[in-house]
């Protein structure tokens, strides 16, 4: 009976410790700091929260007095006045002037958000602030104030306005025959406990955006020159393969000679289908080019057959024309594979094309019959 009970008290104080050890892991966590560690009286600084919290754990982050409608400021103040454990910072001390809220990292389901203010500094001295924030806790009526481990401090100068007619020394070489001495008004600082911008030590963090910036900046800007060098090349380049001199022989010899020899190369027959409708079309458009001084290297299937609605052709090659571009653009575009029937049917449309298309002397016009695939066949 005994053994039973332990063993009953040692489940009760293990599901105990179980609870408090999740309900401690579910507190958010904060950690804060400025972003610089001195300033001057009236000068700007940013006040950065750190936060990493549940997803579902509801917080309350300090907003250092944010614009807000009458309706919204009586809705706050009623609000304050129910969490008695919530402490806003001091008015009189900053001045607010913007702020933004931004999710850092996810890691499952915890969240690491950053709260920044923009802040103007009212008051000297050594500012010392605890960050805080409200952790709305289940089962709880008033919320809960969860503090940073350390406090941070904020150093403001004050700065004292001179008259420079007291450091006014005789000057013979300057026009108006005087000059401040600026070794007496640095002396007449320092006895005032006024450091100079020459005597402050070097903080790093007050500079560190500026250099982040500029490293950005100098990186875009690389790469904007590298893009712009990579365009200017490439429009040179292309520029000078669309430089076509005038063939010395006809076109249409030139096109039969093409055709010879892509059928050497067997392009279609080892599974390179697009290389070979590629080629087919670019010797077919190198011989509309040169036979009716069509830029049809420079055009699209559709602008082709719009271009050549005008040209005196029979139906028969119009139609073995748009069969052979609308073909090699299935290939090209939408990776079709023409069986072995097609593949050579395109090559010898492409072949009559040519031959019932080429200029000939006016006497070698007359009494031409026109070939096509259905009279070759018949012969």
């Amino acid at each position: 009976m005994k053994q039973s009970l332990n063993t009953l008290w040692g489940l009760v104080a293990l599901l105990t410790l179980g609870s408090t050890t999740e309900c401690f892991a579910d507190r958010p966590t904060i950690s804060a700091r400025f972003s610089k560690e001195s300033v001057e009286v009236g000068d700007r600084v940013e006040y950065i929260l750190d936060i990493e919290k549940d997803r579902a754990t509801e917080i309350g982050i300090p907003d250092f007095e944010e614009h807000l409608t009458d309706d919204e400021q009586r809705e706050r103040t009623a609000a304050k006045q129910k969490m008695s454990s919530y402490t806003e910072y001091d008015d009189d001390i900053f001045e607010y002037i913007e702020s933004s809220l931004d999710t850092i990292k996810v890691e499952g389901r915890r969240l690491h958000l950053r709260k920044s203010y923009k802040l103007a500094v009212m008051e000297t001295g050594n500012i010392n602030i605890l960050p805080s924030i409200l952790y709305f806790e289940k089962n709880r009526e008033l919320p809960d104030t969860i503090y940073a481990a350390d406090s941070i401090t904020l150093h403001v100068a004050r700065y004292e306005q001179y008259d420079t007619t007291a450091f006014l020394v005789a000057d013979p070489t300057s026009q108006e025959g005087y000059k401040v001495d600026s070794l007496r008004a640095a002396q007449h600082l320092r006895s005032a406990g006024i450091a100079t911008q020459k005597n402050l030590p070097f903080i790093f963090a007050e500079i560190r955006d500026y250099v982040t910036y500029s490293a950005i900046g100098i990186i875009l800007l690389s790469f904007v020159v590298w893009l712009a060098i990579v365009i200017i090349r490439r429009y040179l380049r292309n520029r000078k393969e669309r430089v076509v001199l005038p063939p010395a022989i006809p076109p249409h010899v030139v096109a039969n000679k093409a055709l010879v020899e892509l059928s050497h190369r067997k392009l279609w027959q080892n599974g390179k289908f697009k290389q070979y409708y590629t080629h087919l079309t670019a010797i077919l458009r190198v011989y509309i080019s040169g036979r009716w001084q069509i830029g049809a290297l420079e055009m699209t299937t559709d602008e082709i057959i719009e271009a050549l609605r005008d040209v005196e052709l029979s139906y028969e090659s119009r139609r073995d024309l748009v069969a052979i571009l609308r073909t090699a653009d299935m290939v090209k575009f939408a990776k079709a594979q023409p069986d072995a029937e097609q593949n050579e049917m395109n090559y010898t449309r492409a072949y009559y094309f040519v031959e019932n298309t080429k200029e000939l002397a006016e006497e070698h016009n007359v009494g031409k019959q026109e070939i096509t695939i259905e009279t070759k066949i018949h012969d």
